[in-house]
């Protein structure tokens, strides 16, 4: 049927409202008629069925939003309505709803100032879209988002461990938890840069374990890696500075770093180190087994531009060498002069 068979305007206008009210009613969206008082005047069948009212029409003219709705959710509706009122203004609003049964609801609504005539506001039409699903969907999303972020998270933490713990053990001697050799060839390019730049002494100390293979022989492997531990944990005891530091080099053999330190001073600490190991005393297994041993200690330094690694282990490797050669259980220096004659 066209406009143009209607008798009247007025025919057509009845006819325009009625086929507005139909369509409305089997709209998908709940569509709400609420007066200029915030009273309810109409409600569309998709609101009512969501809700699950029995019979609508007992609400009619009663405030709007019902009062089953949560609290929260009826205030913020009020502030939306009197701001439609108030500034004329269309204005969107989402937020949750329970049913008559308690069910949570959510509804994206949008509210319109309607003027059937002139410029004044007669009531407002509120639009709701159900959203439920989608919101139930972005909550299931948020806590699998949260739960992958606290994954990650943890994951994260364990990869940091592990790669401290790897790092470490790069860097660590297994059976004497000292710096490695590894650490060590770090630590002294380290050390020979901060000694060249301020023209300071760098000294170095090689530790051989005297006839340690006969300890071995004697009492055993196992003897002898407790007996290595615990020269280990007396060498390290034996120096007071942060700077200064001690690796296991191989074998018996133990190497310290003193920086900013020159032949005499080194001299001193090697010799506290030798007595300190003349000294202990390991007694090993429950048959109180008593294990004693010494060891010779090589001291060398180099000063400023002068330091290089190779020279100052050839130097202390030397020192060392010289000490095993003049009776053991003693601490040389390196010297230019006994070394070429």
């Amino acid at each position: 049927m066209s406009f143009s068979k209607f008798r009247t305007k007025e025919h057509q206008l009845k006819f325009s409202k009625e086929q507005s009210r139909i369509w409305i009613d089997h709209s998908p969206a709940c569509t709400k008629i609420v007066d200029l008082d915030f009273n309810l005047q109409f409600m569309s069948y998709s609101g009512v069925e969501a809700l699950a009212i029995d019979d609508i029409t007992k609400y009619y003219g009663r405030p709007y939003p019902l009062e089953f709705y949560p609290q929260s959710f009826r205030e913020e509706m009020i502030k939306s309505l009197k701001k439609a009122v108030d500034t004329g203004d269309i204005i969107v609003y989402e937020g949750s709803m329970v049913d008559v049964n308690g069910n949570e609801l959510w509804f994206h609504s949008t509210i319109s100032p309607v003027c059937e005539e002139g410029d004044s506001i007669d009531y407002l039409m509120v639009v709701s879209i159900e959203t439920t699903k989608q919101n139930i969907a972005r909550q299931e999303l948020e806590q699998l988002n949260d739960e992958l972020e606290d994954k990650i998270k943890r994951r994260t933490i364990e990869l940091e461990k592990t790669n401290k713990l790897l790092f470490h053990q790069s860097q660590t001697d297994f059976l004497t938890n000292l710096p490695n050799r590894l650490f060590f060839d770090r630590r002294i390019a380290e050390n020979i840069s901060t000694a060249k730049r301020n023209n300071d002494s760098l000294s170095l100390l090689m530790i051989d374990i005297d006839y340690f293979k006969k300890c071995n022989d004697k009492y055993g492997h196992l003897a002898g890696d407790f007996v290595l531990q615990k020269i280990a944990e007396t060498i390290k005891n034996s120096l007071r500075r942060e700077t200064d530091f001690v690796a296991r080099f191989g074998g018996e053999e133990f190497i310290i770093l003193l920086p900013n330190t020159n032949t005499i001073s080194s001299l001193v600490i090697a010799e506290k180190v030798r007595t300190n190991i003349e000294s202990l005393v390991i007694q090993y297994d429950k048959s109180n087994m008593t294990i004693n041993l010494t060891a010779s200690i090589g001291v060398a330094s180099l000063k400023g531009n002068e330091l290089n690694r190779s020279d100052l282990v050839k130097q202390v490797d030397t020192a060392l060498y010289m000490a095993k050669n003049t009776g053991r259980n003693n601490c040389q220096i390196f010297n230019t002069k006994e070394n070429l004659s």
